[in-house]
């Protein structure tokens, strides 16, 4: 008996057959559970080259007859989908995704950060997951920028709770809102009692003057908040007695308190 009962007509076992003919056969079946039938189908598929793996996305966006505009969308949801594999992928039909479709930022991408230690050094960078695949998708000319505010915001909330820095400012440079969900980055950053944080979701900075690298000569370009703050956001602060977000947003953003926030005040 052939290991995991993977056995053809005629008694052949699946894994005995020859890689390519494997290959050839999850290009027809389209079958997430192949590869997972056992130890060595799995090690056969993990190690198939970013060609097969972008002629397999093509197959399996063909088998679902996904509408037009929503397949960059359904591409990146693949775990598989990496820059490696669009680049292929775009060698092999270059007119599958049209630049004027934009697809939403996968959650897949987000969903396993998780605040570092302030303690224990390095903390987070630009080379750090997704970061590096974000840079590709927002400037490979092939597919068009993904909407960062898809899924209400869910990417620039993921990387406040996370204290991913790098990966908020890109997020904002690129037009993500703190005002998503209900302003949810924001009061994200509340909790972390993190005033650097909160200051950068509200405020707009003028970076466009300044050349990378160098230091702001003067001072900056005053610019529109990106958020307001509101009575809200400054009773979770004072709930969670962040004193200096609580000064900030009453001194520096004028923000009134209302009349149960101010008897916790007193």
């Amino acid at each position: 008996m052939a290991v995991g009962g993977e056995v053809l007509a005629g008694g052949v076992s699946l894994v005995a057959l020859p890689i390519e003919l494997l290959y050839e056969i999850q290009l027809f079946a389209v079958s997430p559970s192949l590869p997972l039938i056992c130890k060595m189908l799995h090690e056969i598929f993990n190690a198939s080259p970013p060609s097969y793996r972008a002629q397999y996305l093509i197959a399996a966006v063909e088998a679902t007859q996904t509408r037009n505009d929503i397949i960059p969308t359904k591409l990146l949801r693949y775990p598989m989908c990496t820059a490696d594999i669009l680049d292929a992928l775009f060698r092999i039909s270059s007119d599958i995704v049209s630049s004027k479709w934009k697809p939403e930022l996968p959650r897949r991408l987000f969903r396993s950060l998780t605040p570092r230690s302030r303690a224990k050094p390095p903390l987070w960078t630009d080379q750090d997951h997704p970061l590096p695949f974000l840079n590709y998708l927002f400037t490979c000319p092939k597919i068009h920028p993904p909407d960062v505010n898809s899924q209400e915001g869910y990417a620039l909330t993921k990387a406040v709770q996370a204290g991913f820095l790098p990966l908020v400012r890109f997020l904002l440079d690129h037009g993500a809102s703190p005002r998503c969900k209900n302003s949810m980055p924001i009061l994200v950053a509340i909790h972390r009692k993190d005033l650097s944080l909160v200051r950068l979701l509200v405020e707009r900075v003028d970076r466009s003057s300044c050349p990378a690298g160098q230091k702001q000569k003067g001072k900056r370009r005053k610019l529109e908040d990106r958020a307001q703050v509101t009575p809200e956001m400054l009773k979770v602060a004072v709930k969670l007695n962040a004193r200096d977000i609580v000064e900030y947003f009453t001194k520096e953003k004028g923000c009134v308190p209302d009349m149960q926030t101010l008897l916790m005040m007193t």
